[in-house]
């Protein structure tokens, strides 16, 4: 069967006009692709609190972001409530230690979630500079830096105020960086210049309304397209100009995760006020709510943890842990009711494997099929509501205390 994470790979690696190091690494949120999808074979099955671990760094302050890992570093973003700081991490991949901690920003966190945080907007990287998104409670800000920390720019490219604060992960493209603006204010999505941090383009949405889904850069018929969720619909821009293309009404009215896009659709998952998910076909213009969509599904669908699209299976896990497979095609339920603890962290697959992480640390890991198979349970010891990265030469994960290096370690 013809593949369109392929198509993907390929729109996304040559839009981006940027070598992001070797193939494994993973240098933005849910990896080069954008996918969840790692092409590392070599990562563990196992490991425990004290076992496969080849390292383990406390990790100042406090976050909700991702590790992301370019060449020798692995970065990070944190939050320091009591200086009100936001900051910027690079750790050694090899052997952990903390290279260097730079504040970018300090304000006042404003209003947001119990379970958000000041920094819980994933890094991207490329080749020159590090890039990072943080809001308070007047303005988003983003800032670039260099691979030894130094500030290249910091900009605000707008007011942001959100009942729920800030986390969309911003995403390289082109000669850009583009930063998803949600809000419950004067809702907009832009794009900076990568060298400069001016603006390129910008995008207003419908309806202002906080949704915190990071887009999804595609290539379809031969054209880039950016998938964005949130404010009650599912669009598609034209991501160097911004202008749209195509949009869909719904699932919902806002949005967390990720959407994910293959055998020539997009699939859109809303989380509130209902949590829903529709299947919607690409290559439409204008209004395609009442031509393209091709199937929906309310039952067990989630809000926070963004679905896995492996090839035929459409892995799925809500924030209850309720697990879900999906035949992306039909939209027919394959597998569900098996369940984990409460999840945040979006599965992520490698080495033909599917791992899940719950709340409390504990991973699952399984086959990436239709038949629950179960290769592995690991515990780690400690909450992990982060989503890891996996590598050849490492799985990167962020708990609430520490970013560890998971590996197989001979005895």
């Amino acid at each position: 069967m013809f593949d369109r994470r392929i198509v993907v790979c390929v729109g996304l690696i040559c839009g981006s006009f940027v070598n992001f190091g070797i193939a494994e690494d993973w240098p933005m949120w849910r990896g080069t692709r954008g996918d969840g999808i790692s092409l590392a074979e070599n990562v563990p099955l196992k490991w425990s609190a004290t076992e496969n671990i080849a390292w383990k760094t406390p990790v100042p302050g406090v976050g909700r972001s991702s590790p992301i890992v370019l060449g020798d570093h692995v970065y990070l973003t944190t939050g320091d409530p009591a200086d009100e700081t936001r900051c910027v991490l690079a750790f050694d991949r090899t052997t952990g230690q903390l290279l260097w901690n730079v504040s970018v920003h300090r304000g006042p966190g404003g209003q947001m979630h119990r379970f958000n945080t000041t920094a819980s907007s994933t890094p991207a990287a490329d080749e020159k500079r590090v890039y990072a998104a943080f809001a308070d409670d007047q303005g988003l800000r983003v800032a670039a830096l260099d691979h030894t920390g130094k500030i290249v720019w910091n900009v605000t490219p707008g007011n942001f105020f959100s009942n729920h604060g800030f986390a969309a992960s911003p995403v390289l493209y082109g000669p850009g960086v583009i930063v998803n603006g949600h809000q419950d204010g004067n809702a907009f999505v832009v794009m900076l210049d990568r060298a400069t941090g001016k603006e390129v383009w910008r995008y207003t949405p419908a309806v202002s309304l906080r949704s915190f889904s990071t887009p999804l850069v595609i290539e379809h018929d031969g054209q880039d397209q950016l998938i964005l969720t949130g404010s009650t619909q599912t669009v598609a821009l034209n991501p160097l100009t911004g202008e749209k293309t195509w949009f869909a009404a719904g699932p919902s009215e806002k949005f967390v995760c990720t959407p994910s896009v293959g055998h020539g659709m997009v699939f859109s998952f809303g989380g509130s006020d209902a949590k829903r998910a529709m299947a919607v076909r690409l290559g439409g213009h204008g209004d395609v709510t009442e031509s393209h969509i091709v199937w929906r599904n309310d039952k067990a669908m989630p809000y926070v943890p963004s679905p896995l699209l492996v090839g035929d299976f459409l892995h799925i896990v809500n924030d209850a842990g309720i697990y879900t497979c999906l035949d992306p095609v039909s939209g027919k339920i394959l597998q569900t009711g098996r369940k984990f603890g409460p999840v945040y962290s979006s599965p992520v697959s490698a080495a033909g494997r599917i791992y899940f992480f719950e709340d409390s640390g504990r991973c699952t890991v399984i086959e990436s099929s239709a038949e629950f198979n179960i290769l592995a349970i690991n515990e780690i010891g400690e909450e992990m509501v982060t989503t890891p990265a996996p590598t050849n030469r490492g799985f990167f994960v962020r708990t609430d205390r520490h970013l560890m290096n998971l590996q197989t370690l001979e005895h």
